[in-house]
């Protein structure tokens, strides 16, 4: 697998609408920054949330491919995409492509609990993406979020995101940015609801 390859599979899935304009290294930066935030122990678990066009997660997959990676999401064209990229890097021997709804999965005894960590690139506001992957998560587990260039604390709810289970979020100024999560509990059996529930009445 050459960087060439890599970066003809990001142009595509940009040209698919599968991740947003801009310079396509900008976009692979970020995200070895994002892996260099989460620093996963070798041989650990992580799920890409809402993967998209593979960001951060076909990098992840090239950059450390001692990880199980899942990358998820819930839209079929996306999930193709994902597919056939992973099988042209070459990067499919710890990986899979799971599509479906989050809210589901993270009930689904085959994914709730059973993760090192979670990436989350662009999924949601805090509150749903938090609701979300604490259902993912070990309860040694984290959430590392790439957040918008002046974002602050105040996006996220601490006295929430307790009641959720985490045990804090630690912001990593950058530049990039990133929000980390550590869980503190494991969520109750509720969490998370669904995201009529969620998006109608946000935790915060």
């Amino acid at each position: 697998m050459s960087s060439r390859q890599l970066a003809e599979l990001l142009e595509r899935a940009q040209n698919l609408g599968h991740i947003g304009p801009g310079e396509i290294d900008s976009y692979v930066k970020h995200s070895i920054s994002h892996l260099s935030v989460a620093d996963p122990a070798p041989g650990s678990r992580w799920c890409d949330l809402g993967s998209g066009g593979g960001l951060p997660g076909l990098i992840v997959a090239v950059e450390r491919p001692d990880l199980k990676l899942t990358l998820l999401d819930r839209s079929s064209t996306r999930v193709e995409f994902l597919a056939e990229a992973v099988n042209q890097l070459d990067v499919g021997a710890n990986l899979e492509v799971v599509e479906g709804d989050a809210t589901v999965l993270a009930h689904n005894g085959l994914y709730r609990g059973e993760f090192d960590g979670v990436f989350c690139r662009s999924f949601g506001p805090p509150s749903i993406t938090a609701e979300c992957a604490i259902g993912f998560l070990r309860k040694t587990g984290c959430l590392v979020v790439s957040e918008p260039p002046t974002a602050s604390t105040r996006r996220w709810s601490l006295k929430s995101l307790q009641t959720l289970g985490f045990a804090g979020v630690e912001m990593i100024d950058g530049p990039p940015r990133f929000a980390k999560l550590a869980v503190a509990t494991p969520p109750g059996p509720d969490v998370p609801r669904t995201w009529k529930q969620m998006t109608k009445k946000p935790l915060f």
